[in-house]
């Protein structure tokens, strides 16, 4: 089980297709007692503004008290040097706390709009102050020239930010596409650990069409090693697997034409979740 300093949850991610009572009910079937609720566009079912309203967060938040779930972090993946974003986030943020979370990811932006990102992000962090939340920005996948493409540019971001409530989530699965494997994220990570708030956990192999998500501790990441790091074992980690996408060879996701089984689904996570507890509690 996580213990008092260790929270380990599960991403919604996995059940793309599906609604999310479901993925609650499911999620708590495997034994977790967090979850991360994840709203990224692109990488599950095309959704609305309109979805991030106070009543339906109220909603969402009486169906996981009746799981037994908590959630601890929200998925709010957005360009934050886009024209409007300040306003967009604030929603999310806003939705967020309803639900309980306490950390909200999001991705960066692209250098050539790294002047419009600064001035975006104090705004969003100071408004995230005031909601009690840290933002957590997350190194791509996508294989798209990013402010923050691996864990050493983003430790110099956040330091460059110096904003207390600006992290890092630190994703091992993305640094395997987004830098063609050029960087390796069991030595990558260590330089970002002391900016991190949040970690993905995904694994992901090779074939001939790009990359595939496996189990936690079926693909090509060493977790053996990352999560006997005992800096690791004081972070919340959520379990993001996105059965449903696969990474084309330059980092640009995909996903499939029909949601993935939810028997599949759930022997995955099941296997994922086991394999983490396992590895974390030495």
């Amino acid at each position: 089980m996580e213990t008092a300093k260790q929270i380990l949850s599960i991403s919604t991610v996995a059940f793309d297709g599906y609604p999310l009572p479901l993925a609650f009910e499911q999620i708590a079937r495997i034994g977790a007692r967090y979850v991360e609720i994840a709203y990224i566009e692109g990488y599950i079912d095309p959704f609305t503004e309109e979805v991030f309203t106070k009543a339906r967060a109220r909603t969402l938040l009486k169906n996981l008290i009746d799981a037994g779930l908590s959630c601890h972090a929200f998925s709010a993946h957005l360009d934050l040097s886009a024209a409007g974003v300040v306003e967009i986030f604030q929603r999310r943020m806003e939705f967020a706390r309803e639900l309980g979370a306490a950390v909200v990811i999001s991705n960066a932006a692209p250098p050539s709009r790294e002047h419009q990102f600064l001035a975006n992000v104090e705004r969003i962090a100071a408004r995230a102050k005031d909601l009690g939340l840290t933002i957590a920005l997350e190194n791509p996948g996508d294989g798209r020239e990013n402010l923050l493409d691996t864990g050493v540019e983003g430790a110099r971001l956040i330091e460059r930010l110096g904003l207390p409530n600006v992290g890092l989530n630190y994703d091992f699965g993305n640094v395997i596409s987004h830098m063609q494997e050029r960087v390796r994220p069991e030595d990558d990570f260590k330089e970002a650990l002391s900016h991190t708030v949040h970690l993905h956990i995904k694994d992901v192999a090779a074939d001939g069409r790009g990359w595939y998500f496996t189990e936690i501790g079926k693909g090509s990441v060493d977790y053996r090693s990352i999560l006997s790091e005992p800096r690791v074992r004081k972070l919340p980690v959520s379990l993001e697997i996105p059965l449903r996408l696969r990474r084309l060879p330059s980092g640009s996701p995909r996903r499939g034409a029909d949601p993935v089984a939810v028997e599949r689904i759930l022997e995955v996570l099941a296997g994922s979740f086991e394999f983490t507890k396992r590895m974390l509690a030495g």
